[in-house]
């Protein structure tokens, strides 16, 4: 069976490409760095991350800029004459913005990608890159005309030479989408003489959709299919296990058949009503993110437009896998290895790695701590309800002053961790979450490292520092998307404060999900 979400954890807006038998997925990375994870499957089923599409500084990605869920966001992959292209928008602390879109490109999906191409006179977010008889087309999203807040957008598309990554010609309107708002993440595919444009709209909550419109010509005018919303949980209940579905793309199999990937979210511990949600009917707490999710594809004879997971029309836990041979091949793990310090751990806005030094051999990572936690911050993606993790830190390297940690992570104040300090009387250990601090323990001990635990089990994080026998208990709910406005997902994150430039040893991570 084909287990859903295919990719677990913060990795939303999903696009997928197929090069023969090899599949190839990029997520949005948003503030943290690297950037833009690639995945590869060869049966839709098993996917293993190859690494970040821009993880070199000389690949000009600025992001020291951006705000929490600002940042890359909405990439789409796609590959024309031998070459991969990835185009994406950095969105920065100014809104509405333009020449923001990016384009990057390699011959070989492993890379080295090219430095960031960024498009002038672009405005809007969500861009893709469509290929037709011979020439390239760039698509986006921008604000209507007279629009007030973002909500009236509409997509826009124009030619692009791929030599200059220049704009070419007029930008031209070709659909604003059902009346949803945020008409985005715009994909454009051919099929039997069609055009068939894909929008999401409705915003990224529960009113989330994907909707399609067609036209015998590329510019349009572009007719609404009388299917859509062709995906949407709008119409489900609060307990449906997969919420928020949308900002889909889809891929043509070898055999002619079709499969869609798609963001959602799996919401845990309940609803509320009120807060910051903005639309619907409440809110639901969902600390994993947006993740990524795949259903099978039919096209109707009347070619209005195709039916998604169409037996049921929803998204499924899982589905009779396509007919592909088999790649059972796991995913990077999260360790202290080359491979997965290259693949797995990221960043806050920081490009400068040169602060984590990797001993292969002892399985051990060396941080040079910053007087900002974000800066000495790395961290791995929360994939699991049910988790645990544990790391052991070096206390013999701190200095007066010196604070290190590990906690539960989504943005800048919302976290649950613990911290251990060290002052002229000794170690303080401090467990915290976003109200301040929990519990404060001043401790005697001789010993030269620690051994720190987390776990998650569904709602609830648990902290301790076993040989200390200190442990406590976390809500988390506090840092779970919705209560934080964040569209991101928590992180399990290694960190520490330094005025001094100190430099802390941390070694034997593991992270097991059951």
């Amino acid at each position: 069976m084909l287990k859903n979400p295919i990719i677990a954890g913060f990795y939303p807006d999903p696009s997928i490409v197929r090069v023969e038998d090899d599949f190839y997925i990029v997520n949005s990375s948003f503030e943290y760095f690297p950037a833009i994870p690639i995945w590869h499957s060869k049966d839709l089923v098993h996917w293993r991350q190859l690494g970040n599409a821009i993880d070199r500084v000389e690949q000009g990605l600025d992001l020291s800029q951006v705000k929490p869920s600002g940042g890359v966001q909405a990439a789409t992959i796609r590959h024309h004459n031998g070459t991969f292209y990835i185009t994406s928008t950095r969105v920065g602390p100014v809104w509405p913005q333009t020449d923001q879109h990016f384009i990057v490109s390699a011959r070989d999906i492993n890379g080295p990608w090219s430095e960031c191409h960024f498009i002038e006179n672009a405005p809007g977010i969500d861009s893709s890159l469509f290929f037709d008889d011979g020439k390239a087309y760039f698509l986006a999203n921008r604000e209507q005309a007279g629009a007030k807040d973002g909500n009236d957008a509409e997509i826009w598309m124009s030619e692009i030479d791929l030599e200059t990554y220049a704009l070419v010609g007029e930008k031209q309107t070709l659909w604003a989408g059902t009346g949803g708002i945020y008409p985005e993440g715009p994909r454009l595919f051919k099929r039997d003489g069609w055009f068939y444009l894909l929008v999401a709209e409705g915003g990224t909550l529960h009113n989330h959709a994907t909707t399609f419109a067609r036209s015998k010509n590329i510019w349009g005018p572009y007719e609404s299919s009388p299917r859509n919303p062709v995906l949407t949980h709008r119409h489900l209940v609060r307990e449906y296990p997969i919420q928020n579905v949308g900002h889909a793309d889809m891929v043509e199999l070898k055999d002619g058949s079709w499969w869609g990937v798609c963001l959602g979210s799996r919401p845990a511990g309940g609803f509320y009503d009120g807060g910051n949600v903005k639309y619907s009917f409440g809110g639901y707490y969902r600390n994993l993110g947006r993740e990524t999710f795949a259903f099978p594809i039919t096209w109707p004879a009347d070619g209005l437009s195709p039916l998604f997971t169409p037996e049921s029309g929803r998204v499924l836990s899982e589905y009779a896998k396509p007919k592909l041979a088999e790649s059972p091949r796991s995913d990077v793990p999260y360790e202290f290895t080359r491979e997965s310090l290259r693949t797995k751990w990221v960043t806050i806005r920081d490009t400068d790695l040169d602060r984590f030094v990797l001993d292969e051999s002892l399985r051990t990572l060396e941080i040079r701590l910053a007087e900002a936690l974000e800066k000495s911050f790395i961290g791995v993606r929360q994939t699991a309800w049910k988790f645990d993790a544990s790391v052991t830190v070096s206390l013999d390297s701190l200095k007066v002053g010196d604070s290190v940690g590990l906690g539960a992570y989504i943005k800048e104040g919302f976290s649950h961790s613990v911290s251990i300090s060290l002052s002229e009387a000794g170690l303080t250990v401090r467990f915290a979450s976003p109200g301040g601090v929990l519990a404060s323990s001043d401790v005697a001990t001789e010993l030269g490292e620690l051994e720190i635990h987390i776990s998650g089990r569904d709602q609830d994080y648990e902290i301790s520092v076993p040989a200390l026998g200190l442990n406590q208990r976390f809500d988390g709910r506090e840092i779970s998307c919705d209560m934080t406005d964040s569209h991101t997902g928590v992180m399990i994150a290694l960190f520490g404060t330094s005025t001094q430039n100190s430099r802390v040893s941390f070694a034997d991570f593991k992270y097991t999900v059951s």
